[in-house]
């Protein structure tokens, strides 16, 4: 078949192609066509050739592959995000792991580790504690009662001892022990308390001054710790620490220690003895809150010692605590202080902890301390209580607290008694007040807008609901039925407070109230702290025996001179200190302390309405006013004094008491320039009898202690007064108006009857006919007696002679 039209035949064209465009080219080869071959295989096999595809290139079907479905799809993103949160909790913890190394290899180049030459001068500043006059209450430099001693002194087990109390890994660690903190940290997070600190850290802790509670303070006592044991031996570290810590009792170092707690020489010390010195290194002055304290912590100190083989288990077994000497006679102590000063300084120092600075803070700093003691009222207390006890049975124990209402500074605090080593019965004994109490009832009312005219029958003995609550020796108003709250609180009605409490104010109430004046909230209870606003079973509320202060309704003598202290001020409230500054001479006299604005004066009763605070609290004085006079404890020279009895009935004991018999006496009072409370007790509520065998009420031994004092320091000073009185609610003058109005009106009907029965028998007299009327009786009314103001006497009648009773009912243990 030849060519289609138009194309030469194919030799035709061979030869145009072999033309010479210049006859010095060579002819080109021409190929034969492809037909009937395979195109691709023809073609050159270059990589970026791709396969030979004779197929149409469309794009693929969206029906080749199915659509992944909605959780196929979620279940993706989520291992996407897990995967990022795997690589980055990967570089995080990598970081936690390298970055406190850096940080401790960094730490530990630009640290100094503690010197112990350094420290011990350091310890060597004076402490200066002044009376309130600014004149010398005491002085003393730690390094002086701080005796040096090398590791060749220190006795093994005394070494043993300290290493079982406090780090058993001593000997062995790098200066800090990883599962100790590791422990610590875990027992914080569950609530527990507990140091994970070695010996080397505490150390540090003491020697640097740095207690704070952070984590760099934490981190720099780890690296210091650990650089010391690299720089120093383990003999020099313990050494360092025996003679810098603070064993409590005044002592300072282990040698001191031995002669505090047992009047030892330290290389004459037992292993028993040791185990007490190393158990009170962790809370050296918890023993004067918590005289247990040194044998649990020996119990403690001597299994550890077992434990670690230090002791025996034989050893262990016929081992007894080893009872240290009286604090009174540990060499240690503050032996320039007579004991009630003594006393006076330790509560000082107790308020001071409190408040976060420590006595070895205080030692190593050189402050000086500013009490709010006045030296001279002080010898006025210790000699108040001398004149009336001096003669009175041995046993009895008594404590006086002074407090000015206008600062809240206590400037008189007497509460030594030698015979129980060192109790503090100002602060430290909890006591039922009795009927010292009653003035919070009456707050209570007066919240409520009711006064001293409001009018409560005070028979005895009462129900009141299923209790019984009786007067003191059957005392009662001039009228049983009708006594004024104001009768009341002078005779010391047991009965009308109990009313009060229970039918119109409520026992919560009365709690709340006496928390406003400055009572504590919890009081110690079986062992525990529970709140005053609850009962002994565990109610929500208080039981009826708080209106009159008994059962677990206690509290301390200065609470109770505190609380009237806000009644004294007008309703103002501040809290009793014995610190008044403390300053550090070291540091331009800073104040590093400040007691009195601490003390934070506000209004007690009504923080809203200053006028409504203050007259609750005037209310309550005039209440009060009668009492010293009527108690047989005036104050002298006409001076307005207002105060409280309280006498605490003895719970019925076989063998040991009765209900007859009291246990304790209060006499509470104030004016505006000072509030006096006075307590006289026993140390295992027994009976209080005085030296003729009389059973003691408040006003006849706490009354003339109270008289005594108040008198000696009110002598020369001011007479000043409480400001007016006016009445909240029902005065006693609106009762007494209206009772007289009553029985005029009374009379006044009685006198028409008479008339009347006259006028009608006349013209029967005039006629013999007539017959008596059948019903002429006359009905008269008897005359009603006004609440008076009448002065009881003899022992037991209410405020005139202390006794208030809820001892004589069946409610409770205290009375008037």
């Amino acid at each position: 078949m030849g060519p289609p039209p138009g194309v030469p035949p194919h030799e035709m064209q061979t030869q145009m192609v072999r033309a010479p465009g210049n006859p010095a080219e060579q002819p080109t080869d021409m190929l034969s066509p492809l037909e009937g071959r395979n195109r691709a295989a023809a073609e050159p096999e270059l990589l970026t050739h791709r396969e030979f595809d004779d197929q149409y290139d469309d794009p693929d079907s969206a029906y080749n592959e199915p659509l992944e479905s909605e959780a196929e799809l979620r279940r993706k993103r989520r291992k996407k995000i897990w995967r990022r949160i795997r690589r980055t909790a990967y570089v995080f913890f990598a970081l936690m792991l390298i970055g406190p190394i850096i940080a401790f290899f960094i730490m530990y180049q630009m640290v100094d580790v503690p010197n112990p030459a350094a420290l011990a001068e350091k310890l060597s500043k004076t402490v200066a504690v002044q009376w309130a006059d600014g004149s010398p209450f005491t002085t003393f430099a730690p390094g002086g009662r701080r005796t040096l001693v090398s590791y060749d002194q220190i006795p093994p087990d005394v070494l043993h001892a300290v290493y079982a109390a406090e780090d058993a890994t001593f000997e062995t660690n790098s200066g800090f022990d990883i599962s100790g903190i590791l422990r610590a940290v875990w027992k914080n997070i569950t609530g527990n308390t507990g140091g994970g600190s070695t010996i080397t850290q505490q150390y540090v802790k003491k020697a640097t001054e740095d207690e704070s509670p952070t984590l760099t303070r934490k981190a720099t006592e780890v690296v210091k710790a650990y650089k010391m044991s690299n720089t120093m031996s383990k003999q020099d570290i313990i050494t360092a620490y025996l003679n810098t810590i603070y064993f409590g009792r005044g002592a300072n170092g282990i040698a001191e220690a031995a002669k505090a707690y047992f009047n030892k020489d330290l290389k004459d010390v037992t292993k028993v003895e040791a185990a007490v010195l190393a158990g009170v290194i962790q809370s050296p002055n918890r023993e004067l809150k918590d005289a247990s304290y040194p044998e649990t912590r020996w119990n403690y100190v001597m299994d550890k010692m077992v434990d670690n083989k230090w002791a025996t288990p034989e050893e262990r077994r016929a081992a007894k605590f080893p009872t240290p000497i009286p604090i009174d006679s540990a060499q240690g102590s503050n032996t320039k202080l007579t004991p009630d000063q003594r006393l006076v300084w330790e509560a000082a120092l107790r308020e001071l902890d409190n408040a976060g600075i420590t006595r070895d803070q205080i030692q190593r700093s050189g402050y000086t301390i500013k009490l709010t003691v006045d030296p001279a009222a002080q010898k006025m207390a210790g000699d108040a209580i001398d004149s009336v006890m001096n003669s009175q049975p041995e046993y009895l124990r008594q404590a006086l607290v002074a407090v000015d209402p206008n600062t809240g500074r206590a400037i008189a605090y007497y509460g030594y008694n030698k015979e129980n080593n060192g109790l503090d019965y100002a602060s430290q004994s909890w006591q039922n007040p009795g009927s010292s109490f009653k003035p919070f009832d009456l707050v209570a009312l007066l919240h409520q807008g009711k006064g001293l005219g409001e009018i409560y029958d005070g028979s005895t003995p009462r129900m009141f609901g299923s209790t019984k609550m009786s007067n003191s020796d059957g005392e009662t108003c001039k009228v049983a039925t009708q006594c004024t709250v104001a009768e009341a609180m002078k005779l010391s009605i047991n009965t009308v407070f109990a009313d009060i409490a229970f039918n119109t104010v409520g026992t919560g109430a009365v709690a709340k109230a006496a928390i406003e004046a400055g009572i504590p909230t919890n009081v110690p209870y079986n062992k525990k702290n529970v709140p005053l606003e609850s009962s002994p079973d565990g109610g929500s509320k208080p039981n009826l025996n708080i209106a009159i202060g008994g059962d677990m309704y206690r509290a301390r003598v200065v609470d109770m001179a505190g609380a009237y202290a806000t009644f004294a001020d007008g309703g103002i409230k501040r809290t009793p200190h014995l610190v008044a500054q403390v300053t550090d001479p070291s540091d331009n006299n800073k104040v590093v302390y400040d007691g009195d604005a601490e003390a934070a004066a506000k209004p007690a009763f009504n923080a809203n309405d200053p006028g409504n605070n203050a007259m609750i609290a005037r209310n309550v004085t005039e209440s009060l006013l009668p009492i010293p006079a009527s108690s047989k404890v005036p104050c002298a020279d006409n001076r307005l004094c207002a105060g409280k009895t309280g006498t605490h009935g003895c719970p019925e004991v076989q063998g040991k008491s009765t209900r007859a018999d009291n246990c304790a006496g209060w006499m509470v009072g104030y004016t505006p320039q000072i509030s006096t409370a006075v307590w006289v007790g026993t140390d295992n509520n027994s009976p209080v009898k005085d030296k003729n065998g009389k059973a003691v009420y408040g006003s006849k031994l706490a009354g003339p202690i109270w008289q005594a004092f108040m008198n000696a320091y009110l002598k020369g000073k001011d007479k000043a007064d409480f400001g007016p009185y006016q009445a909240i609610g029902k005065s006693v003058e609106d009762t007494q108006s209206s009772i007289a109005a009553s029985r005029q009106q009374q009379q006044d009907s009685s006198q028409q009857q008479q008339s009347s029965v006259q006028q009608s028998s006349q013209p029967q007299q005039s006629s013999s006919s007539s017959s008596p009327p059948s019903s002429s009786k006359s009905h008269t009314t008897p005359p009603i007696t006004l609440p008076g103001t009448g002065n009881p006497s003899g022992p037991g009648r209410g405020g005139g002679g202390g006794g208030g009773g809820g001892n004589n009912g069946d409610s409770g243990n205290s009375g008037g």
